[in-house]
This record gives structure tokens, sequence and C-alpha cells, in this order.
């Protein structure tokens, strides 16, 4: 596996929700996509483990981004696909960007960060290091979009989320934990982001 072209695969996934996010998307077409983008991969997934050669194909050709743990699993592009539909269903444009962002932003850094340099050991196979990486990360990109208190609210969610998910479920958790607590923070304090 080489970790660039799988943090690039990460960051290729904003492409629908930023289309969405500057306004060249509409939510419903947005949704539509990732959606059936959901729709093939599971699709892909069920052939890789019912047909021996489409899994051997399939190892062939996604080698270079699979975790060798992936061969046997769930395929990591599932949660990242459904979590980025019910984003983009549930939040408001701005922090359904802002909470996928953090996804592919900061667990990026927290993995390019972690992995080389990482030397305090703080859960399994995360370290501070990388934590702090995502954590830096993530609030660079909120204080941009949502100002410096709803991005310490969010960036604190997503590291968290990033920190307490194993295997593959950050995908998944990062960007609902999130949104929701930026919206929530938001709307209880009435500093939420526009719609």
């Amino acid at each position: 596996m080489n970790i660039y072209l799988r943090k690039g695969w990460h960051i290729l996934g904003l492409a629908v929700p930023a289309l969405y996010y500057f306004g060249l998307l509409a939510k419903t077409w947005a949704l539509i996509l990732v959606g059936s983008a959901a729709v093939v991969v599971v699709t892909m997934e069920i052939f890789r483990y019912t047909n021996r050669a489409v899994a051997d194909l399939f190892a062939r050709a996604f080698r270079r981004i699979m975790r060798t743990e992936e061969y046997g699993a769930l395929n990591a592009t599932i949660p990242y696909l459904i979590s980025t539909f019910l984003v983009l269903l549930i939040f408001p444009r701005v922090i359904a960007w802002v909470a996928l962002a953090f996804l592919s932003f900061g667990d990026t850094a927290a993995e390019l960060v972690g992995r080389p340099a990482g030397r305090v050991r703080i859960a399994e196979g995360k370290t501070l290091e990388g934590t702090l990486a995502c954590f830096g990360v993530c609030f660079l990109v909120g204080w941009y979009f949502l100002g410096w208190r709803l991005a310490l609210v969010g960036a604190g969610a997503a590291t968290l989320a990033e920190l307490v998910s194993g295997g593959l479920a950050d995908n998944f958790t990062v960007p609902l934990a999130a949104g929701a607590a930026v919206w929530l923070v938001g709307y209880f304090t009435r500093a939420g982001p526009p719609a």
C-alpha cells in the first residue's frame, strides 16, 4: 500500500461535497452521486466476497490504496460513502462541508504525522503526535469556515472520534461526530454558521 495514494483517494472523496458546498451541485444531485457510488462499491464488495476471480482482480487493481486488513474485510470506502451521504443529508451545507473536510484532512494529517513521527502511544495504533496533527488541521479548517469557537468544538469532536474509532470506523464516526457537535453547539449557543 502506498499511504500517499491512499490519502489522495481519501481527499478525492471531497469532490462531490466541494461541488455542493460551492453551489455548483444541488443537494439532491450530491446525494444521488454519493448514493450511487455507495451502491456501486457495495455491489463490487458482494462480487469480491462471492467470486475468487473478482477478489483477485480487485486486489490487483486496488493494491496500492488498500490496507492489508481490507483484503479479507470491509472496504474502507463503504463507511466513507455512507457517512458522506448521511452528513450531506442531515447537516446544513457549511457544517457538512467542514465535517467531511475534517475526515479527509484531519485523518490524513493524523496518519502522515503519526506513522513516521509518532513516539508517544496513547491508544491502539494512535500516537499523541498524530492526534495533535489531526486536531491542528481540523481546527484550521474549521476556523476558516466556522470561526474559532465552533472550530474548537468540531476539531475536538473529530479528533476524539478519530482517536477512539478502531480500524475503518473513523471513516464513519469522524464526520458524523464533528457535524453533530458543531450543529448542536451552534444551535444552542446561537453561534451557528449559516445554513
